[in-house]
């Protein structure tokens, strides 16, 4: 069965570029009517199709669609006529490789178009305008711990031939599934072609996200946030990346070096009944962040804790004096212990006689 030309399909309707006897020869569409089925029943396996937004159909199809001058890529309107309120999504075909009489949706499909397996579902071909904008928002705030939003979108888009305002499509992630709604198309209001073409994307704030409160600039309005003194919406994904940036710059910062926080051992002592006593460490001035008062270090376990050195404001300690060692030539007393030698009284061997 073939029908006229669809409210969706942009290059259709009008007629040939040529004319034949005459008159003027309407374009033809392709429309069936098929049992829907979940890819998950696929006879070959293919449950990865259930993440993307393209479909099975019969070889049968692909006979008559050849013979059609059809606008390529191949993209089909979906239809479910027998629900209480007309259901349709947009698609693009994956394979001919479905039995006759059958088509494979995703799963997201089945439960936007509210099919049941065996249910039956109108497929039309159009032709839709390329995108250039879509508004996205995820169904769960678990979205917001990907690291990379956009490197995710990009490989799960790539599954996708059409996107449909009110569709909620399913990806798959780090086997994990997001749920994403579609907002809104430009050029078209209502579905859009984003198969080779420059797509731009914007998101909503998720689904039972709440915006800090204490991070809400004062005088600003709930639903925008000043990040690096630009007033941005808050409904980005962007601006919680960026939030989570500034919370670790903010993290580095405060973390600041202090030098010589180690202690000291001296070698040897100028004085011997000193020699064992506990041997003083430097007192550490730490950064702090108004530094007046000095940090001291915690000692380790096992080490003596040392007497700090005081010394007034101005002062400059070039070390204590000098003690040299018994016996050495800058000894004070090594004069006297010389002279100390000869303090003796002499006697000689003969007596010198008196005249």
């Amino acid at each position: 069965m073939f029908a006229d030309d669809d409210s969706d399909n942009f290059g259709f309707g009008g007629t040939f570029g040529h004319r034949q006897g005459g008159l003027h020869m309407r374009q033809r569409q392709f429309s069936r009517y098929y049992s829907a089925y979940p890819v998950a029943a696929h006879p070959g396996n293919k449950a990865d199709a259930n993440y993307g937004g393209k479909i099975f159909m019969p070889a049968s199809a692909l006979e008559e669609l050849s013979r059609l001058e059809i606008v390529y890529p191949m993209l089909f309107k979906l239809e479910n006529d027998e629900a209480a309120t007309s259901k349709r999504t947009h698609c693009g075909v994956l394979e001919f490789t479905a039995e006759e009489g059958r088509v494979y949706l995703p799963q997201w499909m089945m439960e936007t178009l509210a099919l049941t397996p065996g249910s039956p579902v109108k497929v039309i071909n159009v032709a839709l305008l390329h995108g250039s904008l879509v508004k996205l928002q995820p169904q769960s705030t678990d979205f917001l711990d990907i690291s990379d939003h956009r490197a995710v979108l990009e490989n799960a888009l790539r599954k996708f031939s059409a996107l449909t305002v009110g569709d909620i499509v399913t990806i798959e992630y780090n086997n994990r599934e997001y749920r994403i709604a579609v907002l809104e198309t430009k050029p078209s209001p209502s579905a859009i072609n984003i198969v080779e073409t420059d797509l731009s994307v914007d998101f909503a704030a998720p689904l039972g996200y709440v915006e800090p409160s204490a991070r809400a600039p004062s005088g600003a309005s709930s639903n925008s946030m000043a990040v690096d003194g630009i007033s941005r919406p808050s409904s980005s994904i962007a601006k919680d990346i960026r939030q989570k940036e500034e919370a670790a710059k903010s993290e580095i910062s405060s973390t600041r070096f202090a030098a010589f926080r180690g202690s000291g051992f001296r070698l040897s002592s100028a004085n011997k009944d000193k020699a064992d006593a506990p041997i003083p460490a430097p007192r550490s001035y730490a950064s702090t962040p108004d530094n007046d008062a000095p940090a001291t270090e915690t000692p380790r376990a096992g080490q003596d804790q040392p007497v700090p050195l005081d010394l007034p404001i101005g002062t400059l300690f070039f070390g204590y004096d000098y003690v040299p060692p018994p016996g050495s030539e800058l000894d004070d007393n090594a004069d006297t212990k010389e002279a100390d030698k000869f303090k003796g009284k002499g006697q000689v061997l003969r007596q010198r006689r008196k005249r």
